[in-house]
């Protein structure tokens, strides 16, 4: 039995920021984990949480999580899912995971209290503890009621932090999750790749697909194909490609920055790579003026994404305040319509009465004008198939 392990994919999220650029790498990096399970073959994707970035996706975090989870339905590889605290909508409006689940695209095996299954997959049964997100204050009262499934081959699914990472505010042990009772624990919330164990008991926590803040952004992205074939779970880490680099470098000087840029690359991504920059006490006003100057320049040939210089304020040192200097992003550029019709049609005089019809939809007599000349034409009419498709 082959499982995908993955977690804290945050369809939605456009961090830091709100950059639409930042958003597509959430999807890109969703779309990566969707080929990876196809590639592999494996029995179930499993999500420990946090699925999307909000309780109230927009309509293209459903677009993009949907023709996902279509893929993998249609190669017939199951995804079990349990809600992350923002999967959790604060009021009573129906969870999004929810409408997932009753249109057949995922399971979802639990949104607000723990939950028991036996899941029959193409290798067999699996049975599946669920732990959704509750809060570290509750949590202890509903351990007791966990209860571990009559199956061979069985995990744990938790979205949760447990003591073992040394954190404030953890829900709690691999002791009291009774994890030796598992053949493999499927952790989510902690975004940075994490494996250790508990009486030979693989835990893990693959980590968020993106880096959401400057903390993760060191870190590289990883998903967890576990296999289940034999008594003990083994654990092979794929590295994804798509994630977005992060630059995070500490100046005294706009010469230091200078010689930071000349070993600027996009990363295996390809893509332009994100700044943060905190600045020394000694970085002057000057300095920063400059720095800022060259990262503009920057961001103008499309060679970093965004940046931001910060300094730590002296007074705020114990708190980690931070000041920003400078920032700066690129905007997002998207073809225009023009070029788009053009393109696709490969014919100027046809794509002019597209853009026509498109540009004049408030005028009925127009519209319809032009729709009878395009039925005369056959060579039009397969090209507008062509473009619809």
């Amino acid at each position: 039995m082959l499982l995908l392990h993955v977690s804290d994919t945050h369809l939605g999220c456009s961090k830091p920021g709100k950059h639409r650029e930042r958003e597509l790498d959430f999807y890109e990096a969703f779309n990566e984990i969707i080929d990876i399970a196809v590639r592999e073959h494996v029995d179930a994707v499993i999500h420990a949480g946090d699925f999307f970035d909000e309780s109230r996706p927009t309509p293209q975090a459903y677009y993009y999580a949907y023709k996902g989870l279509e893929k993998l339905r249609n190669s017939s590889i199951e995804v079990l899912v349990v809600a992350g605290q923002h999967d959790q909508p604060k009021t009573s409006q129906l969870p999004p995971l929810k409408f997932l689940h009753e249109i057949g695209a995922l399971r979802l095996l639990a949104q607000d209290k723990p939950e028991t299954h036996i899941i029959k997959l193409r290798s067999g049964e699996l049975g599946v503890a669920a732990i959704p997100y509750m809060s570290p204050a509750v949590v202890g009262n509903y351990l007791s009621s966990v209860r571990v499934p009559e199956a061979k081959k069985r995990i744990l699914i938790a979205h949760l932090l447990i003591k073992e990472l040394n954190m404030p505010n953890t829900h709690a042990s691999l002791a009291e999750l009774s994890v030796d009772s598992f053949s493999y624990a499927a952790l989510g919330d902690y975004h940075i790749k994490y494996e250790t164990a508990y009486k030979g008991v693989k835990a893990v926590y693959p980590g968020s697909t993106e880096a959401v803040d400057t903390l993760e952004a060191p870190y590289d992205r990883y998903v967890a194909l576990v296999d289940l074939s034999s008594n003990e779970a083994s654990v092979n880490w794929i590295k994804l490609l798509t994630p977005r680099k992060w630059i995070t470098r500490e100046i005294d000087s706009y010469a230091q920055l200078v010689q930071i840029l000349s070993g600027l690359g996009s990363g295996r991504s390809g893509k332009p790579p994100i700044l943060y920059i905190k600045a020394k006490p000694n970085l002057t006003a000057f300095d920063v003026e400059k720095a800022r100057d060259h990262l503009n320049k920057l961001v103008s040939e499309r060679r970093i994404l965004m940046y931001k210089i910060v300094r730590e304020e002296e007074k705020a040192v114990e708190a980690g305040s931070e000041v920003s200097l400078a920032e700066g992003y690129a905007e997002a550029k998207l073809p225009a319509l023009d070029h788009v019709v053009l393109n696709v049609l490969k014919d100027q005089r046809l794509a002019e009465f597209v853009l026509a019809l498109v540009r004049s939809s408030g005028d009925v007599n127009t519209i319809k004008m032009l729709v009878e000349q395009a039925l005369n034409d056959e060579e039009f009419l397969s090209k507008i198939k062509s473009l619809v498709k």
